[in-house]
């Protein structure tokens, strides 16, 4: 049996990650699948944490074996959900996250009807921006990419099924949203 398989998606910076760990922290049991990226790691990342980390070359080598649900190029990388990670995340636990750029979760969606998607938004673009570049792990174009491409993303936000405002210092709020879109009463 398969377990409920939620996706989380927004722009870079919106607190995706921080949201989907609080859930966690305030009691929602999940399984997540992890990422597959071309993208170099980050200071405190490792192996499988938050990604597993491939060569372009063997990361194409997958998709052209058909082990990829979902995958798309962003911001120069390529990031995909392979087909024996989320099977096997799913057959173990109840609810699954998922946490896609929109692109993919649009794909995800596509492919799979029945899954619930959920978007997670800053309160403003000067909230956004600011936490890009507090966050020092990208050149000032990258960020006005992210921006960019933030911007168009924040235009079609009738796509998901849910939108989550994660507002500064209400973290707890935004998480508590999440969960009770997961498990509701």
């Amino acid at each position: 049996m398969q377990g409920k398989l939620v996706v989380v998606t927004g722009p870079s910076g919106a607190g995706k990650d921080s949201v989907i760990g609080k859930a966690r922290e305030l009691g929602l049991d999940f399984g997540m699948i992890t990422t597959t990226t071309t993208r170099s790691m980050r200071p405190g990342e490792a192996e499988g944490q938050p990604y597993y980390f491939v060569s372009r070359e063997e990361f194409e080598q997958r998709v052209e074996q058909g082990d990829m649900v979902e995958w798309a190029e962003v911001y120069g990388n390529l990031y995909g959900s392979t087909k024996t990670e989320v099977d096997r995340v799913r057959r173990k636990y109840p609810v699954t996250i998922i946490r896609v750029d929109p692109q993919g979760a649009r794909t995800f969606k596509e492919m799979i009807p029945d899954v619930i998607t959920v978007f997670i938004q800053p309160p403003s673009f000067a909230f956004l921006e600011k936490r890009l570049v507090n966050r020092a792990s990208d050149s000032p174009e990258v960020i006005a990419h992210r921006l960019e491409v933030a911007k168009a993303e924040m235009q079609h936000l009738e796509f998901w099924d849910y939108r989550i405002t994660n507002n500064e210092g209400q973290l707890d709020a935004a998480a508590q949203e999440l969960i009770d879109i997961i498990q509701p009463a």
